[in-house]
């Protein structure tokens, strides 16, 4: 079908004073001089643009509404595409010698820069940054629990301590209730009290003694200075400790689903598969129109 000819029995869409030769054949274009300017490929690409506004203004204004219409716009669409590819193709074709020289430089830059850095997905472990990372990590990790076991070994030693002056404090008040009892016991003797006398006796003497209690100090919490976190160099370079938790999954089915979430290529694959009903989901079929050129 001459997409042309069918345009141009739409008057209301395409002006009548546009010719066949404003459709772009889809031949070999002339090769364009490798240069990094692009004032100089320009003109080139310039009937293109004339074509492409040509086409979107008959895109815009055309009205599909019976089968040769539907028939012109299926044809204007792969025209789209067709002109598209043939774009993409002279854009490479015009770009590759740059495109070869700036590859080039990039792999050659990437040969060295991987020896000294890590890649995005740290597959060069065997990098100077990586290296030295886990060695300082090491040593950062030793002195931290160093740390942290003279700090429990200080605390363990203070709660020892506390233990042990409760006790002593203890000891005393219970010996200066005993001989207050003592005291009052002897007092009320003497006075040829009964023994309901003798044991009140006691017992305000006991009560008495207790509003003089001593109390133990407190032994304070020791101050074990923190893990200096930050390493500062002369030449200005410096590096820091990042702590962090870090979950990874052992028994997926076993996680509670609170901590899942729907997966849409999972959804997707299922219903390719011929799933019609998921809960909390709706199935329905769509229709797209796409154009093959």
């Amino acid at each position: 079908m001459n997409l042309l000819a069918a345009l141009d029995k739409q008057p209301a869409v395409i002006d009548d004073e546009r010719h066949e030769d404003d459709v772009i054949d889809a031949e070999i274009l002339p090769t364009v001089a490798p240069t990094l300017s692009v004032a100089a490929v320009k003109p080139s690409f310039d009937q293109y643009f004339k074509k492409a506004e040509l086409m979107v203004l008959s895109a815009s204004k055309m009205e599909v509404k019976d089968e040769e219409t539907n028939r012109i716009a299926v044809s204007l669409g792969g025209e789209a595409k067709k002109i598209a590819k043939m774009i993409d193709a002279q854009c490479k074709e015009v770009t590759q010698e740059a495109a070869d020289f700036v590859d080039g430089v990039k792999g050659l830059c990437k040969i060295i820069t991987e020896k000294l850095v890590a890649n995005t997905k740290k597959t060069n472990g065997a990098c100077i940054e990586i290296t030295l990372k886990n060695k300082i990590t090491a040593y950062q990790s030793k002195v931290e629990l160093e740390r942290r076991k003279i700090e429990e070994a200080a605390r363990k030693a203070a709660a020892e301590l506390q233990v042990k002056l409760d006790a002593e404090a203890e000891a005393a008040n219970r010996k200066a209730r005993e001989e207050a009892e003592r005291i009052a016991e002897a007092e009320a003797k003497k006075r040829k009290a009964t023994q309901a006398e003798i044991d009140a006796a006691k017992k305000a003497a006991a009560e008495e003694a207790a509003k003089h209690e001593i109390q133990a100090p407190q032994v304070p919490d020791l101050i074990i200075p923190k893990q200096e976190t930050v390493t500062r160099t002369e030449t200005g370079t410096s590096s820091y400790q990042v702590k962090s938790w870090k979950c990874t999954i052992i028994d997926a089915p076993l996680v509670p689903r609170q901590f899942c979430e729907p997966s849409q290529k999972y959804l997707n694959d299922a219903v390719k598969q011929g799933v019609r009903e998921i809960a909390g989901c709706k199935i329905e079929e769509i229709s797209e129109t796409r154009f093959r050129a």
